[in-house]
């Protein structure tokens, strides 16, 4: 250890343009010295600069960057001489992100189209992510958001084609607009308890997803929120819901068939669909109606079938008992209905008897 500090001290002496500082568990040295970062040995710094009011950044040549100290990031804009990028300093050949424990919050747009991106490292002290901060990472593959964190931003992960794996954290209130959508490899999200209000186009495009649930906390399902997700085939509609606005789950593919489980014990109003002088039947779940399949609680079934709003359904309805359950024949296989999961929410090929499954968005028992 003296002599590593010996040649240090020479170095500085020697050399003014030259320093050495520690953080945390991190070092990092001039542009000409080699560094390391988090044990592991990284290139040299190629830039470097402010990035917050008491957050700094240090770019390495392989495209690493860093992101360290104390409080939130700066929010980017477009740079207006170049609708495709953001004002960000690092630009957009990044190929890693870590951002250190101390940093609170992301900034809006700081990693748009940065397209070489594929691995982000977001500490626990990050309570927010802001607006569009990795819109168009289409190389970004997983992301973990830390429960920390609270507040997405409107199109923050929109257009992340490559993205097959995010979660969302439980402290998440509202799913802004636009958040996932674009986001055509993700297969599944679990939406939390926590989750009030999901916003207009949130999940618009996800055209990998095949299930969604939505939690009973929720009480309002914005415009096209998850419009075009073609490979939806089962959605359940917690009981806090009571307004589905325009086009929510609507599809432009006419193969694609649908089962959906609409738990409120009251009638659930359907907005009409209104766009300056076009008034139009509300197609929020897709065409054609037969495509469709709608239960509903028994004592409501006859609401949904004589409302004037849900009148281009009104054929697609079945109704469940107020227990939910209902029975089915002898070993009745999987293979003759269109979706059977057990109460975990996960797909079955085949029931075994006495036990409880959702069946085409129905609980039952198979004796």
């Amino acid at each position: 250890m003296k002599k590593k500090l010996g040649v240090l001290t020479v170095l500085l002496c020697a050399t003014p343009m030259v320093y050495a500082q520690a953080y945390g568990n991190a070092t990092f040295e001039s542009s000409d010295v080699a560094m390391t970062l988090n044990g592991a040995v990284k290139g040299k710094v190629i830039a470097s600069g402010s990035c917050g009011k008491n957050v700094n950044y240090e770019l390495y040549d392989d495209y690493t960057l860093r992101i360290f100290g104390k409080g939130a990031m700066y929010n980017y804009k477009y740079d207006f001489g170049n609708m495709t990028v953001s004002t960000a300093p690092w630009g957009t050949k990044i190929k890693s992100v870590v951002i250190e424990d101390g940093v609170t919050r992301i900034g809006a747009l700081a990693f748009f189209r940065c397209s070489s991106l594929t691995d982000v490292s977001i500490p626990n002290s990050v309570v927010s992510i802001g607006s569009g901060a990795f819109r168009a990472c289409d190389a970004l593959k997983k992301v973990k958001i830390p429960n920390s964190v609270t507040s997405i931003g409107t199109l923050a992960f929109t257009d992340c084609t490559s993205l097959v794996e995010v979660n969302i954290p439980d402290g998440i209130v509202t799913i802004e607009n636009s958040v996932f959508s674009g986001c055509s490899s993700l297969a599944h999200i679990d939406i939390p308890n926590s989750v009030t209000s999901i916003e207009y186009d949130a999940f618009n495009g996800c055209t990998s997803l095949t299930e969604v649930i939505i939690p009973d906390a929720v009480t309002s399902i914005g415009a096209w929120a998850f419009c075009n997700c073609d490979n939806l085939k089962y959605v359940k509609i917690g009981k806090g819901v009571t307004v589905i606005d325009v086009g929510v789950f609507l599809s432009g593919d006419e193969n694609r068939k649908i089962d959906v489980e609409i738990t409120a014990e009251t009638p659930v109003k359907l907005l009409e669909f209104k766009a300056y002088y076009i008034t139009a039947t509300n197609n929020a779940f897709g065409y054609p109606p037969e495509n469709i399949t709608f239960h509903v609680p028994e004592a409501i079934l006859g609401d949904y079938r004589k409302s004037e709003e849900w009148s281009y359904y009104k054929e697609q309805f079945s109704g469940y008992s107020s227990t939910g359950i209902s029975s089915v024949g002898n070993g009745q296989s999987a293979k003759k209905v269109d979706a059977v999961y057990d109460l975990q929410g996960r797909r079955v090929t085949e029931m075994l008897s006495n036990r409880i499954y959702i069946v085409n968005g129905k609980k039952i028992v198979n004796k």
